[in-house]
């Protein structure tokens, strides 16, 4: 190159053409530049295309993890609905005085379930390879990110939460060893083979199972708690898997209001939203209660929404949206004097459901005095908005505690759905 730019600089400098000579340079030089630039692009480019396939490989393993944990969640809140249905008629059968051996059949299976309960144990691999990689970097702010790190987040205190329960589960037992029942380990195996050997250890069993040793872990199941983070859970783990399935690291603003609002830390002041398409926001527990004890009306989550099944034959039922006191022994409340207007999305199973919707502050006794309002159900969904001082005269706005409360009476089976329910300042 440097012998061809002195022939060129020679010639013109014979022909006394140094202008042309330096316009021509210039061009070499740009040329040459440019080539360099293209080809730090083409590297460049090369070198994003393999980052973020690797990018998107991880996420792809994220997404089988979530999978898998959200399969866990599903079979672990099965049994937990299992337990927290079947704790009533464990408490009647072991207190009978003809005990049965189906009797004693169906108390085995509630124990077997109940000690056998594993903890929920998420699969992080794919997310910490995220981390340590690196390429955590090329989710900074975007919506990925946060419902990543929301979701483990989650994922961990569940895991947490259940590695504790496990734990209590196991000191139970331990305690439960210490003491001669009269039941040898061996006695089961042969049970199995022959079923009247029962009579041989009956009054030894009910001693067992009316000891206090066993009342806390049968209480401890008494009410699916699981049930509202597994809702959370499975929102956000699903919002992620569609997200990666389709390639995209934005989610649609309504997902991340609802993750936005599940985080809300506790406080004195009202958020508008009890309830934002099925999800429940942390600081707001769902109770349920009737006339003849809480489990006669069920407690369940759906894909973006919440349902109730009220048994038949109650003089009344409800399922109330409270403040949670969060493990304080208070009754807690919030203060929504701001508000004007209470707005709720729901449906009814058949469409002619009657239902008294129902607001209390804390200082409201639990006597059914609270003010009322009548709601008939459609069966498609239907917004409703009644007015928080013409309709509940007797709540107090700044201390309000049931942020709602559904009240069935003299029900048949009833079944109906929450999907949204906010506070308004219209």
């Amino acid at each position: 190159m440097i012998p061809f730019f002195r022939k060129i600089r020679k010639r013109f400098a014979d022909n006394n053409k140094p202008l042309q000579y330096l316009r021509y340079a210039i061009g070499e030089i740009i040329l040459v530049v440019i080539g360099i630039l293209i080809a730090l692009q083409i590297n460049n480019w090369n070198q994003n295309r393999i980052e973020n396939a690797a990018l998107w490989g991880n996420l792809n393993n994220i997404k089988s993890n979530i999978k898998n944990d959200l399969k866990q969640a599903s079979n672990l809140n099965f049994v937990l609905n299992q337990l927290a249905n079947n704790t009533t008629d464990f408490w009647s059968l072991r207190s009978k005085s003809d005990f049965t051996l189906d009797d004693f059949l169906s108390t085995e299976n509630h124990l077997n379930t109940l000690f056998g309960l594993e903890p929920f144990s998420p699969n992080t691999y794919g997310f910490e390879t995220l981390k340590s990689t690196g390429y955590i970097g090329k989710l900074q702010g975007t919506d990925m990110e946060v419902l990543l790190f929301s979701y483990y987040e989650l994922a961990k205190k569940i895991n947490e939460r259940t590695v504790r329960d496990r734990s209590f589960l196991d000191e139970i037992l331990k305690e439960s060893q210490k003491t001669d029942w009269g039941i040898s380990q061996e006695f089961f195996y042969f049970f199995y083979k022959d079923p009247t050997l029962f009579k041989d250890i009956k009054e030894s069993y009910l001693k067992m199972i009316n000891s206090r040793i066993f009342d806390s872990a049968i209480s401890m199941r008494s009410f699916n708690q699981f049930e509202t983070d597994r809702l959370e859970l499975h929102f956000i783990g699903k919002s992620i898997i569609s997200l990666i399935g389709k390639n995209e690291l934005q989610a649609p603003p309504q997902i991340m209001r609802s993750v936005e609002l599940y985080n809300t830390d506790f406080s004195d002041i009202g958020k508008e939203e009890v309830v934002i398409n099925g999800i429940i926001p942390k600081s707001i527990r769902v109770v349920t209660d009737s006339n003849l004890g809480f489990d006669k009306l069920k407690f369940e989550g759906n894909e973006d929404y919440i349902g109730f099944n009220i048994q038949p034959n109650l003089d009344w039922a409800a399922a109330m949206f409270i403040v949670d006191s969060l493990g304080q022994n208070i009754r807690a409340s919030k203060d929504f004097s701001a508000y004007t207007i209470i707005e709720l999305e729901l449906r009814g199973e058949n469409g002619d459901e009657n239902l008294k919707l129902a607001l209390k502050d804390k200082f409201d006794p639990d006597d059914g005095t609270e003010s009322t309002v009548d709601m008939q159900l459609s069966k498609d969904w239907q917004f409703y908005k009644f007015n928080l001082r013409q309709n509940f005269p007797t709540a107090d706005l700044k201390n309000l505690h049931q942020l709602s409360g559904f009240v069935a009476l003299n029900t048949k089976e009833l079944k109906f759905y929450v999907r949204n329910i906010r506070f308004l300042k219209e």
